[in-house]
């Protein structure tokens, strides 16, 4: 992003499986350089399987074994659970003067994670959050904004809701991929699609209090033509907002973030974020000009 429009990003998303001694020096220094820099910082956890049986490889989207019912308070593998919630806490405790917005269980309304809606119910879920929160907080973790992150958004956006005093950040992850599979998954008109949601969940976030924000964004390549302008600068700028409103009044609270995912050095192709020589970077520069994004020199 640098070599393209002289600017590092504002926020900095980490997300990992484990903490342990050969890592935890490294995310540390990381994450008190982009505080020192005014930086944001949001973590999401893809917490192992903890439960194998025989089929899988205990990764965070080994899906063969049901987990959650086994981890909650009474489960055989709840002990195990708290053990990995202890790691977390040591590593918090680390960072106790940073304020982080923690991404819990994200995606949940998938199937794809071993937290998802075909592997554990309604209520186990909420009762998941909520346990998981609650330790944080009992452990003496008070520098964390909870955020929810469903994949898309759709009517059952709220269905696994743990409750106001357990979310700070309303979100959604959204991602775009090509002509073909965009308009199967959004419709016939998935540009048109992406404004109304994001309306929605600012809409919803006024109701309830909290923060909206565009929790994981992109297109793999970037290749849409003025995907920056279009996709992630014109939705959420008041005059755009305005056109869809057609009269209406705006909300009051617009998206506190959006996180592109990784640009990946080991895979050329495997890109979400501008990168040195791409097509659209003039595009990108265009979105930067408006200053309706704040970078970090």
């Amino acid at each position: 992003m640098h070599d393209v429009a002289d600017i590092h990003p504002g926020l900095f998303g980490l997300d990992f499986n484990e903490f342990g001694s050969w890592n935890r020096e490294a995310l540390i220094e990381k994450i008190q350089q982009n505080d020192q820099a005014s930086g944001i910082f949001t973590l999401s956890w893809h917490m192992p399987t903890l439960i194998n049986d025989g089929r899988g490889n205990n990764s965070f989207n080994d899906t063969t074994a049901i987990v959650v019912k086994h981890i909650l308070p009474g489960g055989r593998a709840h002990q195990l659970f708290k053990s990995k919630l202890d790691l977390l806490v040591t590593f918090l405790k680390e960072i106790s003067n940073i304020p982080v917005i923690f991404r819990p269980f994200h995606e949940h309304n998938a199937s794809w994670f071993w937290w998802g809606k075909k592997h554990c119910s309604v209520r186990e879920f909420v009762q998941l959050w909520r346990f998981t929160i609650d330790y944080l907080r009992q452990k003496g973790i008070h520098n964390l904004l909870i955020a929810y992150s469903p994949n898309h958004i759709s009517s059952d956006y709220f269905e696994r809701y743990p409750g106001n005093d357990y979310v700070d950040v309303l979100g959604v992850d959204m991602y775009f991929k090509n002509h073909a599979i965009d308009i199967y998954e959004h419709g016939l008109s998935p540009l048109g699609n992406w404004k109304k949601n994001v309306l929605w969940l600012l809409n919803a976030a006024e109701e309830k209090n909290k923060i909206p924000a565009i929790t994981e964004f992109g297109q793999e390549g970037s290749w849409y033509e003025n995907f920056w302008t279009d996709y992630m600068s014109w939705p959420i700028e008041k005059k755009g907002l305005q056109q869809i409103l057609n009269g209406q009044k705006v909300p009051k609270r617009g998206v506190a973030y959006i996180m592109l995912w990784r640009n990946d050095k080991s895979d050329p192709k495997h890109f979400f974020g501008p990168v040195a020589g791409h097509m659209n970077n003039s595009n990108f520069k265009i979105l930067i000009d408006k200053n309706i994004y704040l970078g970090l020199p």
